[in-house]
């Protein structure tokens, strides 16, 4: 689930709350998981901008499989990986992946427009469909088998996979990614068991991921994601994984932080002060600005400061309650309805801004401003009136107006005596301009209190089944909110009384969901039979698949956060037009369209057996797999410094004569801690200068005790004294209980030599009883063969491409050296003629095989050597074509050599010539050859000729692994 710009407004709130990875200074971490749809999303379209990307299913493959790789190798997990990819999700979340999958669907049929409008020429292949990332399609069931795959792969051949127990939740299995993992962590805290200290790390893109980690209250919580930059362009994504930045953001800080944020309430509460509780209602409090199950309330946006006016509200209202509003999970209606009465003051408060500026208006146009609903309202006032009175509910809702055409107020006489006119008049445009907004966004005719209360009543139910599904798990699979918009703060109202249950019902099979949430423009994502009830007019169904629709910015700035205006599903007519269809499915369709369990995996070495590959021509089969799998529903601490003695520190105390360095390094200090933290360090009378901990090494004493030796930074930083800690308590049981080398070692563990001849080579420890006392272990590396590559470099000029001058290369092909050189380069064509241009668009006809500003060249066809270019026989070759297919494009560029820009009607002057065509076949003659898919690399590199790279590959497939048993380690 998202909760757009949560993320960034934590980060700014609390700037030290997340820290960006180091290998040597990553945490220890017992469970990894991962919620895998951000990562396939990431290595399947990584520019939705490009309309010329394509990507191919083994290249999204082999990076998942490398993202994975590289993720797993940061955290090191002890004990669990799990991975969980989004299943069917329950009916709730799917109105939000059907207005995302309608908008994705027209925004990238809008962008190929535009190319085409634009006269580029898109490639023949058909492009990535992000819709197929849905459950239940072919792609995804080709990547459920492929991962499996890929876990066996890992655990048979990888040795820091064999000791950690694999999870792997496919599409297969019910339930979203992020919350099928707080399911797991929910039944191992069951387990009686489970072990309190158990660090867990969690990666995932969502930002509520930070509030799904705090309704576990575990107390040892990571969220690990890639780096997030605000404001700015928009940039590229980076799908390799080495490049890309990673935060490790601390649910425990966080924990600090809202204690912090909330701890005023210590001195005004007369109930105990739980920090525990307070975290429940500052989850309960994130639901409030909208996320993926219900709309954001009127004018409630975090990038208006809701956040704050929800928390402010909190501490003022939270004394008066008695106790608190999330109860684990469960709402107390009483005090939840204090709460959103206090809050509905927004309501007003923002509106008086608008009254303000209306007054002013309406001044200056007479009473025009006033809609033309103004009677019907005053009409529907009276009538309320008359009810009013008999039934003497003065806090009940009233709907009045102005009755401009009789000129004068539609008002009760009991309350003028109490009120001002003005304050009357603004309740009653108040009132009206809650009727037009309920009117015109929710297209009703007549704003009744049933209405309201209906609104009300479902808008606490959402808000119930959301805290549910966060703290219990799905309470109904079927349930939904029914409307685009939400209520007014004001308007809810009459609660605490409300009686909420749901029906847990079963959640759609994944053709189902398919069928719900995709439009009629990914209709090849269905098996065929169904595919005709998106398209035919004759579909009992048709009206849910509008080919246009509108969306609602209704607040916001961004266009991915308008609000889709699509119809609703109804699933009753849903089931009923896929039944006459069900029989045409497929085998492989039936079994694609079924759910299935979590998959667990361990390494057991006594198991081997032949795992097939799912795709033999791109992936090999294991030959010895030992993973054993089934089917399942889904030590202490140490102080930081140990020892007598701490660690080399000192404070120092600054005399007069240093107290202007002094008040330099003061100053630095507490602005850096200001701007970059957030932190007010306040007066500083002591600096602690320290070093900081890099790591331990461990060290075997004549008796053959193992001590651990801490390692410290070269580097003295200093520290003022209030901002240190003292007596940290670090939990890491790596080393609790390693006394001996045996310890250490133990038995078929996996080494690194790090000394002479064989740095580097992997190890696998022996039976070392015999030589153990004497301080030695037994160890059998793997050494690789070294190739032999001598003669290679004696004889490489042999293999080098030749590069020769441009003027050689004009010689030989009888044009000047000019050409050689424009043509190797940029060359643009505009439309029209120089005198009478078409627009602003100029197609790139140079064959850019070398870039000046860049200080770029393309490795096999052109070289930089000092300030000369210089080109190989395949840029010969590539020009000679070139000549030959647009032989008057050189005779002209000859001619008109000063020019920076030549256009087509020029170079193709005929009343027969099409320059437009001609351009056009020039443009697709280049992207089709070879060399517009070839990389550029910077001049200053020196880049090896491929047939030199292919030698070496050889000399390297010739080298077999030796073994190598060494005694006196």
């Amino acid at each position: 689930m998202g909760v757009p710009k949560f993320y960034r407004w934590i980060s700014e709130r609390y700037p030290c709350l997340s820290e960006v990875v180091k290998e040597h200074q990553i945490p220890e971490f017992d469970n990894l998981y991962l919620d895998m749809n951000g990562i396939i999303h990431q290595c399947s379209h990584p520019n939705d901008d490009d309309v010329h990307f394509r990507i191919s299913d083994d290249k999204i493959f082999t990076d998942i499989f490398h993202y994975l790789e590289v993720l797993f190798r940061i955290i090191k997990p002890r004990k669990v990986f799990f991975m969980a990819v989004d299943g069917v999700a329950p009916r709730a979340k799917m109105n939000q992946q059907r207005g995302r999958r309608f908008r994705s669907a027209k925004e990238a049929e809008d962008k190929i427009k535009k190319a085409i409008e634009k006269g580029e020429t898109l490639p023949t292949e058909a492009r990535f469909d992000s819709n197929c990332i849905t459950p239940g399609t072919e792609f995804m069931a080709r990547l459920h088998e492929h991962l499996k795959y890929f876990v066996n792969m890992k655990i048979s051949t990888d040795k820091s996979w064999q000791g950690v127990t694999i999870y792997f939740s496919g599409h297969e299995t019910p339930g979203e990614g992020e919350h099928k993992i707080m399911e797991f962590i929910r039944s191992e805290k069951a387990k009686p068991d489970h072990d309190p200290n158990t660090r867990h790390c969690l990666y995932g893109l969502d930002a509520d991921l930070i509030m799904l980690g705090l309704t576990s209250h575990e107390a040892h919580f990571s969220l690990l994601r890639e780096e997030v930059r605000f404001g700015g362009k928009k940039t590229q994504r980076v799908c390799a994984p080495e490049e890309t930045t990673f935060h490790l953001l601390h649910l425990s800080l966080m924990r600090e932080y809202i204690d912090y944020e909330f701890s005023v309430l210590k001195e005004k509460i007369t109930f105990k002060y739980d920090i525990e509780r307070i975290i429940d209602d500052w989850i309960l409090m994130g639901f409030l600005v909208g996320n993926d199950f219900i709309p954001h309330l009127p004018h409630l946006h975090i990038n208006h400061d809701a956040l704050p006016l929800l928390y402010g509200t909190y501490i003022t209202i939270l004394p008066e309650l008695g106790g608190y509003i999330n109860e684990s999970g469960h709402l107390n209606l009483p005090r939840f309805e204090k709460y959103l009465v206090k809050l509905s003051d927004f309501d007003r408060e923002h509106f008086s801004e608008v009254f303000v500026d209306l007054k002013w208006f309406e001044s200056k146009v007479g009473n025009k401003y006033l809609n033309e609903a103004a009677g019907v309202a005053a009409e529907e006032a009276r009538n309320y009136k008359e009810k009013k009175k008999l039934k003497g509910q003065e806090n009940s809702l009233c709907w009045a107006a102005l009755d401009k055409n009789e000129g004068e107020m539609v008002t009760s006489k009991d309350n003028l005596e109490d009120e001002t006119e003005d304050d009357d008049l603004f309740e009653t445009e108040f009132r009206q301009y809650k009727r037009t907004y309920y009117m015109t966004k929710m297209g009703v005719d007549v704003v009744s209190d049933d209405f309201l209360a209906d609104q009300a009543a479902c808008y606490v139910q959402a808000i119930q089944w959301i805290l549910h599904y966060y703290y219990h798990g799905v309470q109904s699979w079927s349930w939904y909110y029914p409307y685009h918009y939400a209520p007014f703060l004001s308007d809810i109202r009459n609660i605490s009384t409300l009686r909420i249950h749901f029906e847990l019902g079963k959640p759609f099979k994944p053709f189902e969901q398919l069928l719900a949430v995709l439009p009629a423009a990914s209709k090849n994502l269905l098996p065929t039979c169904y595919q005709h009830l998106m398209t035919s007019e004759d579909s009992p169904i048709i009206e849910y698949y509008p080919p246009d629709f509108k969306t609602d910015l209704n607040g916001k700035q961004q266009e991915w956060e308008a609000v889709v205006l699509i119809p609703f599903i109804d699933e009753k007519r849903l089931l009923e037009a896929m039944e006459t269809c069900n029989h045409s499915l497929k085998k492989e369709e039936r079994k694609r369209n079924q759910h299935s369990e979590c998959l667990m995996c361990w390494y057991d070495r006594d198991t081997e057996f032949i795992y097939p590959s799912p795709w033999p021509e791109k992936f090999p089969a294991i030959e010895r797999c030992c993973t054993r799998f089934y089917l399942e529903e889904p030590p202490g601490t140490q102080k930081l410094y140990s020892g007598r003695t701490a660690p080399p520190s000192k404070v120092i105390h600054l005399g007069d004569k240093e107290q202007s360095n002094w008040a330099k390094e003061i100053q630095g200090i507490s602005e850096h801690y200001l701007r970059r933290k957030g932190i007010i360090i306040n007066e500083t009378s002591a600096v602690v200068y320290g070093q900081l901990l890099t790591g331990r090494k461990y060290q075997i004493n004549q008796n053959g005790e193992v001590r651990l030796e801490k390692q410290w930074s070269k580097q003295v930083v200093p520290f003022v004294y209030q901002t240190i800690v003292k007596d940290i308590r670090a939990f890491d049981s790596r080393f609790s209980n390693i006394k001996t080398l045996d310890d250490l070692f133990p038995l078929r563990s996996m080494v690194f030599m790090l000394g002479t001849p064989y740095y580097g080579c992997t190890g696998e420890v022996q039976d070392s009883g015999d030589v153990i006392t004497e301080g030695r272990i037994r160890v059998i590396f793997s050494i690789p063969c070294e190739p032999n590559l001598d003669a290679l470099i004696q004889n490489q000029h042999k293999y080098s491409i030749k590069y020769n001058p441009g003027y050689v290369l004009a010689s030989r092909l009888g044009v000047s050296g000019y050409l050689v050189s424009r043509f190797t380069g940029s060359i643009f064509i505009g439309r029209g003629s120089r005198r009478n241009p078409h627009g602003d668009h100029k197609a790139n006809v140079g064959l850019n095989l070398k870039f000046n500003k860049k200080n770029e060249e393309v490795p096999g066809y052109t070289k930089k050597v000092g300030s000369e270019w210089m080109y190989s026989s395949a840029a010969e070759q590539l020009l000679a074509e070139y000549l030959e297919r647009a032989p008057e494009l050189f005779s002209y560029i000859a001619k008109n050599s000063q020019e920076d820009v030549f256009y087509e009607d020029d170079i193709w002057p005929g009343e027969n010539e099409n320059g437009a065509e001609k351009v056009q076949e020039i443009i697709t003659w280049l992207k089709g050859h070879p060399v517009s898919t070839l990389s550029r690399s910077s001049c200053d590199l020196q880049i090896l000729d491929a047939a030199i790279v292919e030698k070496i590959e050889e000399e390297v497939e010739k080298c077999k692994v030796l073994t190598f048993s060494n005694q006196d380690y």
